[in-house]
């Protein structure tokens, strides 16, 4: 236990993932994780097919190859904070010309205001050292009714959410999957109380929803003007 709170404590610390962390990412984390972004990235194309689409902390770029692959109508910008992150999702795109990788901090993206038709991060979010700022960025680059979706690891369900992953998936693959967010992402606690409080902070308050997905918890933000 004290191991996982010290590898937890140390992403939350640090930001910016530093180049050899990059690259033993590109080749082995991903093969962990490929299946489940595989997921996100059918599912995300069921609900956009055309327009602008940001992948926050896109890493070495799978989910926003995977979903340009399929979605060519949909321009894709994958924005992360490791420039060795984007030499190697640059790499890894392989001439898929609506999709672009750029460095950037998610803080500040290099986007115009209302530019933007759809956001999705996966597993970034525990990194963001100033969550609140980043919420409110994605708000002000999405365009009326634009929508984000922000994944990340959901560990240490409560009984009923574990025995239905379980009949669901298996035992032997429930144990595989449910490793990663022990590592990468929040408790169920965690999304339920400081998650919950960083969220009504946002400009975003009145207008996102938290779902178990498998161990992904998916945080679904909604552009809804503010009200003077």
């Amino acid at each position: 236990m004290f191991l996982v709170k010290f590898i937890r404590d140390i992403q939350r610390k640090f930001e910016l993932i530093p180049a050899p962390a990059a690259i033993f990412y590109n080749a082995f984390i991903k093969r962990l994780l490929s299946k489940s972004e595989m997921k996100i990235a059918l599912t995300v194309i069921q609900r956009i097919e055309k327009g602008i689409l940001i992948d926050i902390g896109s890493g070495t770029g799978y989910l926003s190859i995977e979903i340009g692959k399929r979605a060519p109508q949909l321009k894709i910008y994958g924005v992360d904070l490791s420039k060795k992150m984007v030499e190697i999702a640059t790499s890894n795109v392989r001439g898929i010309k609506n999709v672009q990788f750029k460095f950037g901090n998610a803080a500040e993206l290099p986007f115009e205001d209302e530019s933007v038709d759809f956001i999705v991060s996966t597993g970034s979010f525990h990194h963001w050292k100033n969550p609140i700022k980043i919420f409110n960025e994605c708000y002000r680059v999405l365009k009326n009714s634009g929508e984000g979706w922000i994944y990340d690891g959901c560990s240490d369900l409560p009984f009923k959410e574990t025995n239905e992953l379980i009949r669901k998936n298996g035992f032997l693959r429930y144990l595989i999957m449910s490793r990663i967010p022990k590592l990468h992402g929040f408790t169920w606690e965690e999304y339920k109380t400081s998650i919950r409080n960083i969220l009504d902070r946002t400009k975003f308050k009145d207008s996102y929803t938290m779902e178990l997905i498998d161990t992904w918890m998916r945080i679904t933000l909604i552009k809804k003007p503010i009200r003077q």
